[in-house]
């Protein structure tokens, strides 16, 4: 009766085993998704408004946007949309957003993010934002004083 016992167990952890692969494969997207807090430093819009009305475009072209986050440790991620609240959202606005990435095993677009889903619109001055990130780390140039000034 043993043998029988252990190996009704056997069958029983490797059918849980294939499930949980067979989950985590088919959502690869949900299960390793990210939120992202952060500002939003460019989001646009892929198709102009224009190119709309000459074609007859899917829906999910037509509000497609391309997003921009500078999350709050200086991280920058970007992603693809077919969010329409990302219509409403303008460079500066603070928000928060969960990015899906696309699988490893999509070789052309694998450990890249689509369908950014805008989650909250935050207030600026509550969240710890580092500098702008495309700024040159250059010395600034120091302003004259008075004493410079006076002698030229």
């Amino acid at each position: 009766m043993k043998p029988v016992l252990r190996a009704v167990r056997l069958l029983l952890f490797a059918i849980v085993c294939v499930a949980v692969l067979w989950f985590v494969v088919t959502n690869y997207s949900f299960v390793f998704s990210k939120k992202v807090k952060g500002q939003v430093v460019d989001v646009e819009r892929v198709v102009e408004p224009t190119a709309i009305l000459g074609r007859g475009l899917p829906a999910e072209q037509v509000y497609s946007y391309s997003v921009m986050i500078r999350a709050e440790d200086g991280t920058i991620y970007t992603s693809s949309s077919e969010d329409r609240q990302w219509a409403v959202v303008k460079k500066g606005y603070c928000v928060e957003a969960r990015f899906y990435p696309y699988p490893p095993w999509d070789f052309e677009k694998g450990y890249t993010y689509h369908n950014a889903r805008l989650l909250k619109v935050l207030d600026c001055s509550q969240m710890k934002l580092h500098g702008d990130p495309f700024q040159q780390d250059r010395e600034p140039t120091p302003s004259p004083t008075a004493a410079e000034s006076a002698s030229e």
